[in-house]
């Protein structure tokens, strides 16, 4: 989570709370840029499905069985599209971003698609097209 708007909110929100209160500012903002800085989404694609994981959230890997996976596309988002970055969960869809940008869309057989942030959608889309 390299996003300069992130940290300069960050880097504000510290400020004011440190004009008015040492300690308090330090305490409330340490432990939220350590957890910013920690993030990190790893997707890997294996024989029998697709594996997310989103550390520090998860602590293992989350799957995706290959067997209900129906289709696989390239999409975009910006930061609202899923009401924000991180992990989203909305009527239709669970979203694992680090940032805006491109990802894939995973649809599901009887299930919410997963849609999974990559730097580099098409390759990861080709990858687990070969699945299906």
């Amino acid at each position: 989570m390299r996003q300069k708007w992130l940290w300069a909110l960050i880097g504000l929100t510290g400020l004011l709370l440190l004009v008015s209160n040492v300690l308090i500012g330090l305490v409330m903002l340490l432990p939220v840029a350590a957890l910013l800085f920690a993030i990190r989404l790893t997707t890997e694609v294996r024989e029998d499905g697709v594996y997310v994981e989103f550390a520090p959230i998860h602590r293992s890997f989350r799957r995706i069985p290959a067997d209900q996976i129906e289709r696989v596309e390239v999409t975009e988002f910006g930061l609202l599209t899923y009401g924000g970055i991180g992990l989203r969960w909305t009527p239709n869809a669970v979203a694992y971003m680090t940032k805006r940008g491109r990802g894939i869309r995973i649809s599901r057989k009887n299930a919410k698609s997963i849609v999974i942030g990559s730097q580099d959608a098409d390759t990861l889309a080709e990858t687990v097209g070969e699945l299906l």
